[in-house]
């Protein structure tokens, strides 16, 4: 019974090679707009324009990733190349605030993002990310 209610990744579905192209992206446009519609400029842009939501979803979203528990997605000094939905599971953030002398870590809950600096600008990781549970992040 517990298998009925688990996720499988689109990529172990082989019968979805066989969609259409505007099926395809319709497909992806179901699967993740809900999740990039929880972020402010994401809403503002599927209120503006579903064309470019589609577009978003079929293009910049670069993938769908499983972390197991204490799974570490990124360190200090990394490249960020991507903005994390977390659709599954939480997170731990820890970095040292500006002149503290002991870190502080936050939880990142389902629902939510982060790193979204990186679209907006070139950044480097001044922290520590880590999964507290089992935990699927959809990445822009």
């Amino acid at each position: 019974a517990e298998l009925r209610h688990r996720r499988v990744h689109i990529s172990k579905v082989s019968y979805l090679s066989y969609l259409s192209g505007p099926l395809h992206i319709e497909l992806q446009a179901e699967l993740y707009t809900p999740t990039l519609d929880s972020h402010p400029c994401f809403h503002q842009i599927r209120l503006s324009s579903d064309i470019m939501m589609r577009e978003i979803c079929t293009k910049a979203i670069q993938g769908n990733e499983h972390f197991a528990k204490n799974d570490v997605l990124f360190r200090v000094g990394k490249e960020a190349n991507h903005m994390f939905f977390l659709s599954t599971g939480s997170l731990a953030y820890c970095f040292w605030p500006t002149g503290s002398r002991r870190p502080r870590a936050v939880k990142v809950d389902m629902g939510t993002w982060c790193v979204e600096i990186t679209l907006w600008i070139q950044w480097q990781h001044v922290g520590k990310m880590k999964a507290l549970s089992v935990a699927d992040i959809i990445s822009v």
